[in-house]
């Protein structure tokens, strides 16, 4: 992400990624305790939930660059339940233990 904190004048979007991607490109999720295919919930990847908070946060300057678009229509398509669930769930974990 800190490679779009010009506003995208060097980067052509911010590097940023969800649970699912981070499962696909790495073996890092092999062993964690964590559900990747979970976005809030105790067994929830926490990366999940700020990928989702951080798309919703931006979502008005996100919603008209061609390359994020598309995660704010996903996004728009969640329960407002579940964009509650989070919210609230990365907001516990950006304020941490």
């Amino acid at each position: 992400m800190s490679q779009f904190a010009d506003g995208g004048l060097l980067a052509s979007k911010p590097y940023a990624a969800s649970g699912a991607y981070i499962n696909r490109m790495s073996n890092y999720c092999s062993s964690c305790r964590f559900d990747v295919k979970q976005r809030t919930g105790p067994r929830a990847c926490p990366f999940n939930a700020l990928y989702w908070d951080f798309i919703a946060r931006h979502r008005d300057a996100f919603r008209g660059h061609a390359r994020m678009a598309q995660m704010v229509r996903t996004y728009d398509k969640f329960a407002p339940d579940e964009q509650r669930r989070i919210g609230e769930s990365a907001a516990r974990l950006l304020a941490g233990p």
